[in-house]
């Protein structure tokens, strides 16, 4: 499905409420850990990755990754604004530079780095 061309028809909150509730439903909240999520997490991760490297559509897997982020959330007492906001103030003010097409922060990169010419690692 082609969603370069979607129109938003739903605000954030009230989709976040939405899954919210069906994992309520769905006992997804108290009959999981956030060891269970966590790991369908990652299996989400991995389709987003394959379909990246095939040059798919993403939507639905970025979807599918923030529906598992807003159980975690969810099971923790935290809602996507707190943590997005605790995110924000983190990176905000952040310096670094690009490396292979990475953000490296500035602090990782003087010492992860500095044994590094050229982009090449020195042993």
């Amino acid at each position: 499905m082609n969603t370069k061309h979607l129109r938003e028809n739903g605000d954030l909150v009230t989709l976040t409420e939405n899954i919210k509730g069906w994992h309520h439903d769905r006992n997804l909240i108290d009959g999981a850990t956030d060891k269970d999520q966590f790991a369908k997490l990652i299996q989400e991760a991995g389709e987003l990755s394959d379909n990246i490297c095939k040059g798919n559509d993403v939507a639905d897997d970025i979807g599918d990754m923030m529906v598992v982020l807003i159980n975690i959330a969810e099971r923790n007492g935290l809602t996507m604004t707190q943590c997005l906001q605790v995110a924000w103030d983190d990176i905000k003010d952040r310096k670094g530079t690009m490396v292979d097409g990475v953000f490296v922060k500035k602090e990782d990169f003087t010492s992860v780095y500095k044994n590094t010419v050229g982009g090449q690692t020195r042993y």
